[in-house]
């Protein structure tokens, strides 16, 4: 086959084609499911039944459009003795990337059978899958809705002590007009350019509310269109979400700083996730009436304790009351940064919370006043088919998906850190095994027992709020002498040592269009360098040596040649079958 074609010949072909009027909807409407929480959102989990409330619903529901608006709230606490130097700014926390990192888990029943269990870690996988299967005009379009704006691996930082831009590894400069690194040698180069992306969509400004109660201060972005006195109402009529921050001085029209124990600042995010980003099963759900679905979402929820300094932060703990991760980001203090001079002049600490609808430090009642309604919603299209012969006469599809299973393996790849490599063996035993198996992932994430943070010692990596994990992994990750096992069969020939071997002969090739062999039409995120610098998940393609009926199981072995200790999350992605009825939206069979 050639790739080459002339201009010439594609119009002569054009030209002989005779276009056909599509007529294929009578009608298109969407219907919006509340959850069924009424009200109570203190436990993170969200349950949504689709199958209840659209019993006899006319027309055929697109799962695959389907989207979840979600009410999520972000709230700073000055929790130190003194009032804070500063007043916060909008920009001072961001989510992290990737929306669906605020979904610990999910479950997907359909008819009553239960089609996605939950388990801990598992949903990991959807930013391996934005990874390598989104591109950059994705991005474009997509970007600001669902805050996904790639972090930089330039701008990753590490300390254990106390900094202006907190401990750990460090990934949250925001300073655009200087390069933070003292040293480009030994220092970030540049700043974080997908935090500041992500900043950028945050919700807009709200009027202030003053010490005395009563609305003030400038008006949102300096917009006549929005003045302080209304822009509460216009941003629940848009449907966006707001920033509050503490209060003016009316006299000066200048923020006040939050005084001791008060609110400094709250995001109300009225965030959108589509069911696809969260689970590929949804790509498949693309007509079918009555359709049978219930979903069950458990929720990120916690806060973080953060200690200041005049200049420095570091992370106390994280403490998650829902889920595994901290899907905030909180921006650094450095100089020309957006916490610059935020913390109180004396030693003091913050307290950064967030959750569903409310969090440890907002209630439900105070939320309700930014939003346009109090519960999570599933909105799912309806289409009137003109001629719905073809289904009515072969309703039954079989729908083929790819599911995973997450097993996260702590202390046992070296543990705390060192000025020599850790040369750490580890041979990971997957306690289960699976039919047609298609990859493997190993993805590294820094054990932090010691040497990692000031004091939080145990802290995941990926609940740090100035580490952009779990978007990527542990920095500068060195692994060797990797190798699969798939029953008693070695994946690779030789044991994988190379960081080329990895990327281009598995990692590239994951979710790319024609393998990543045709450049014309390519996708993905992650090229070779950043693979190598913050991305380096080890990946191999089982599907040669797998048995679609014969469960398997898996062990992945290898070196950490690092000089940090190492925990490994396991994905391992599978194949799974079922066949549903497109009229009666029941499941006839589930392998």
């Amino acid at each position: 086959m050639s790739d080459y074609q002339l201009a010439d010949q594609f119009l002569y072909e054009s030209s002989q084609k005779t276009d056909t009027s599509v007529n294929v909807s009578k009608n298109k409407r969407v219907v919006v499911v509340s959850d069924g929480n009424q009200g109570s959102y203190q436990s993170g989990v969200i349950t949504i039944d689709a199958a209840t409330q659209l019993t006899g619903a006319k027309g055929f529901g697109s799962l695959r459009d389907s989207y979840i608006t979600l009410p999520y709230v972000t709230t700073m606490k000055n929790t130190g003795g003194a009032a804070l130097n500063a007043a916060v700014n909008r920009f001072c926390v961001g989510l992290k990337a990737g929306v669906w990192n605020v979904v610990d888990s999910l479950v997907v029943e359909l008819n009553g059978q239960t089609i996605v269990s939950e388990s801990d870690y598992k949903l990991f996988w959807n930013n391996l899958r934005a990874m390598t299967e989104w591109s950059t005009t994705d991005i474009e379009k997509h970007g600001s809705d669902a805050f996904m704006s790639p972090d930089d691996w330039v701008s990753v930082a590490y300390n254990n002590v106390a900094t202006s831009s907190g401990d750990g590894f460090i990934n949250n400069l925001t300073n655009l007009n200087t390069a933070p690194g003292l040293t480009p040698e030994s220092g970030p180069f540049a700043c974080n350019n997908g935090f500041i992306d992500r900043l950028y969509n945050n919700p807009q400004p709200t009027a202030v509310i003053s010490s005395a109660g009563v609305e003030a201060g400038v008006n949102p972005n300096g917009w006549i269109t929005q003045r302080s006195g209304v822009a509460t109402t216009i941003a629940q009529q848009n449907g966006r979400g707001a920033f509050v921050t503490t209060g003016t001085n009316t006299g000066t029209l200048a923020l006040v700083a939050a005084a001791a124990g008060q609110i400094a600042g709250s995001w109300y995010h009225m965030l959108k996730i589509r069911l696809v980003d969260l689970h590929p099963i949804f790509k498949e759900l693309d007509l079918s009436g009555n359709p049978q679905l219930k979903i069950r979402l458990k929720i990120n929820s916690g806060y973080c304790d953060i200690a200041t300094t005049s200049t420095t932060m570091t992370l106390t703990s994280t403490t998650m009351t829902s889920g595994n991760t901290c899907p905030i980001m909180v921006a650094s203090a450095a100089a020309s940064n957006a916490m610059v001079s935020v913390p109180s002049l004396s030693a003091g600490s913050l307290r950064v919370a967030f959750g569903p609808l409310q969090n440890n430090l907002t209630t439900l009642a105070t939320a309700g006043q930014y939003f346009p309604f109090t519960t999570s919603r599933l909105h799912i299209p309806f289409y009137d088919i003109a001629t719905p012969t073809a289904i009515v006469s072969k309703p039954i599809k079989t729908i083929k998906f790819l599911d995973v299973y997450a097993q996260y393996f702590k202390g046992r790849a070296g543990v705390g850190s060192g000025l020599q490599q850790q040369n750490a063996a580890f041979n990971f035993q997957l306690s289960g095994s699976w039919k047609n198996i298609k990859n493997v992932a190993l993805i590294p994430f820094s054990e932090t027992s010691s040497g990692h943070f000031a004091t939080a010692h145990g802290t995941e990596q990926f609940q740090s709020p100035f580490d952009s994990a779990p978007w990527t992994c542990q920095p500068g990750s060195s692994i060797r002498n990797f190798q699969v096992q798939v029953g008693n069969d070695n994946v690779f020939s030789k044991t994988i040592d190379y960081d080329y071997e990895s990327y281009f002969d598995e990692f590239r090739k994951l979710g790319a269009v024609n393998g990543g062999l045709t450049h014309e039409i390519s996708n993905g995120l992650v090229d070779f360098q950043k693979w190598a610098m913050v991305h380096r998940v080890l990946t191999a393609d089982c599907s040669r040596i797998t048995n679609k009926d014969v469960p398997q199981s898996v062990q992945i072995s290898g070196v950490n040649g690092s000089c940090q200790g190492m925990n490994a999350l396991i994905l391992v992605v599978y194949e799974r079958e079922l066949q549903l009825d497109r009229l009666t939206g029941e499941v006839a069979l589930r392998t």
